[in-house]
């Protein structure tokens, strides 16, 4: 699927997650610096990036990903 369909594709499922507010202070820190329109497309943003960066530096990504408490 390309970039073009993600966006394009309907968006009917819905994701809730808990964050610390540290956490939470981040993602609108990133929203704003990237000028995100709202806090959800930051956190969709901030999740195809990370997917996207975990494929392209898979090692790099599996040792921060060992380094994670609740992960």
């Amino acid at each position: 699927m390309s970039d073009s369909d993600d966006r394009q594709e309907k968006r009917i499922s819905k994701l809730q997650i808990l964050v610390t507010d540290t956490e939470l202070a981040d993602i609108d820190d990133w929203r704003f610096e990237n000028r995100a329109a709202n806090r959800s497309a930051a956190v969709r943003a901030l999740i195809v990036l990370g997917m996207e960066m975990c494929k392209k530096h898979a090692d790099d990504a599996r040792s921060i990903m060992n380094d994670m408490d609740d992960v």
